[in-house]
């Protein structure tokens, strides 16, 4: 079920529209290859120089070569995650979805060992059905959040989370649901 669906406040425009929230996507998309762009110019001008050299050198610039793929590799992806929120802004609307949070066990490096693993408590924000029932629960954006949040996208795969007045917001996924095995014949 959707917000519409619910009867839960649809706000006028898209979400792009929020004073702000565009500056931010655009920053932290010029972040991503301010950052990257230099250090993979630099570790390929080394594989480069490297690799020709023979021996040890050479070793060391193949795997120069491999660092700048996965440099390369991380770039891109910061990239496309920065293009999917601003699909996502300039699609959808916000959603006022009433909500709670919720402390839930999380597995952890630290914490209490239990069923050989560690465990702590970790946040989670609840997203309410009008019953007050769970719709579906996310990693919080942000301090300020009382019983309102506003999502854009598509509750049921992905969307960005934030705290009322569109800042400050976060990108959130729902995994898909694991299939139950078939019950055993009784």
């Amino acid at each position: 079920m959707t917000a519409r669906e619910y009867g839960h406040q649809i706000l006028p425009g898209t979400a792009a529209q929020t004073r702000g929230v565009l500056d931010i996507v655009r920053k932290e998309a010029s972040v991503g290859l301010r950052r990257g762009s230099p250090l993979l110019a630099v570790q390929v001008c080394l594989a480069a120089l490297l690799i020709p050299r023979g021996g040890p050198a050479s070793f060391l610039g193949v795997m120069l070569a491999l660092t700048s793929a996965v440099t390369l590799g991380v770039v891109v992806m910061w990239q496309q995650a920065r293009r999917k929120e601003l699909r996502i802004l300039q699609t959808h609307p916000w959603e006022v979805w009433p909500c709670r949070g919720e402390k839930v066990r999380v597995v952890s490096s630290s914490g209490t060992r239990a069923d050989g693993r560690r465990w702590s408590t970790g946040s989670r924000l609840v997203l309410l059905r009008p019953d007050g029932q769970a719709q579906c629960s996310f990693p919080v954006p942000g301090p300020g959040i009382k019983d309102t949040v506003w999502f854009a996208g598509d509750i049921n795969t992905s969307g960005i989370l934030a705290v009322p007045g569109g800042l400050p917001f976060r990108h959130v996924t729902r995994q898909g649901r694991r299939a139950r095995p078939p019950a055993p014949p009784a």
